[in-house]
């Protein structure tokens, strides 16, 4: 699809499945026990499904699933399930969901890098299994040089790793477009004097047109 910009795709990390230990294996084999499954990224589905389906068939489990988004939701309807998600695409969405229409147990797949939110916020109502690995790669910030652009920054991982391994006259050339309100507020709490925008929504599409008003 011609999008009328230039766009490199720069991988910043790569992501490693986390076979399961002995504590995922035991909550994966009494899932009747939990009434919502939930899964916060493209990655989460990819490889949570991975230890689900060792033990279960996907479509005959009868639970309540949550995604965050468009992008994770179709991850998932590509197995043939349909999943709930938030008009306010993030985990608060999910959390507010949960709380006013389907309270209960929750399982959440996530990766070592979330950002914890859900798990602080259901506490004893939520188990998690950390079913992937982030990790970052040093030697593809060289791509990015001193010039004027835009950056589509999807998670605060990701910002947080180019701020320790860019000058800061490289990180003040560049405008950012963030998925969320959440990671504008972080940054702006611990690192101000960048230029930041949020996109209406995390998908591919609402970042780039987002990131068109400033081409």
């Amino acid at each position: 699809m011609d999008l009328g910009i230039e766009i490199n795709n720069i991988h910043m990390s790569k992501i490693n499945f986390i076979a399961p230990k002995e504590d995922s294996i035991c909550k994966i084999q009494n899932i009747d026990s939990y009434k919502n499954i939930i899964f916060t990224s493209q990655n989460s589905v990819i490889n949570g499904l991975k230890i689900i389906e060792d033990f279960h068939s996907i479509n005959s489990l009868n639970k309540n699933f949550f995604t965050t988004g468009p992008s994770t939701s179709n991850k998932l309807l590509q197995k043939g399930v349909r999943s709930i998600s938030p008009l306010e695409h993030s985990s608060k969405g999910i959390l507010d969901l949960i709380r006013t229409n389907f309270p209960g147990k929750n399982l959440l797949f996530c990766g070592n890098n979330s950002n914890g939110f859900l798990q602080k916020s259901l506490n004893e109502d939520l188990d998690e299994i950390i079913c992937y690995e982030v990790s970052y790669l040093p030697e593809e910030v060289k791509k990015i040089i001193n010039i004027k652009e835009v950056l589509l920054i999807y998670n605060f991982g990701t910002f947080q790793f180019l701020i320790d391994h860019l000058d800061k006259a490289i990180l003040e050339n560049k405008i950012f477009i963030v998925a969320s309100e959440r990671i504008k507020k972080k940054l702006n709490k611990e690192h101000r004097g960048l230029e930041v925008y949020v996109s209406s929504g995390p998908s591919d599409k609402m970042m780039i047109s987002m990131a068109k008003n400033f081409i």
